[in-house]
């Protein structure tokens, strides 16, 4: 196998998020995103996975060290890499249906799709979230749904 090209980084991918479904099993956390970066013996591993429970540090470390067993024992990546496994964090934007069931109740800024063709900015309090859409109450507006097929990004928004 040629290292460094993007097929292979893509193949890398797609392993490595096989390895964290199998690590996060049937627990409440679930993987929302992860990244390879950098290039051979320099990589960078980027895993970002929330929960539909509080998480903690504690569950972010062992799944750290789960992981990086897996990793080691597979010898997936070769050459030496780094590790990070986190919460996604309020400033990266929503992706998963997941996601936004637990946020209901917190205020979102949600920039989507209109029927012209051009985009929007809507802020307002995530009221229910489903598998295909979610509804906002939106000052003088009322209620507002909004398919994931529209939405551009989603971010909550701080009460501070």
């Amino acid at each position: 196998m040629e290292h460094g090209n993007t097929n292979e980084t893509v193949t890398l991918e797609s392993r490595l998020r096989d390895i964290v479904e199998e690590v996060l099993g049937a627990s409440p956390l679930y993987l929302v995103d992860l990244n390879v970066r950098g290039r051979k013996g320099s990589q960078v591993i980027d895993v970002f996975i929330d929960s539909d429970t509080d998480l903690d540090v504690e569950m972010l470390a062992e799944v750290s060290r789960e992981l990086g067993f897996l990793l080691d024992t597979e010898d997936l990546i070769k050459g030496s890499y780094s590790l990070n496994v986190s919460s996604p964090g309020v400033d990266r934007p929503l992706s998963l249906p997941r996601q936004y069931k637990k946020n209901v109740g917190r205020k979102l800024k949600v920039k989507r799709r209109t029927a012209e063709g051009s985009s929007e900015t809507i802020m307002g309090q995530l009221v229910s979230a489903s598998e295909e859409s979610i509804e906002l109450d939106v000052d003088r507006k009322g209620r507002v749904h909004i398919s994931y097929a529209d939405i551009m990004e989603a971010k909550v928004q701080l009460p501070w």
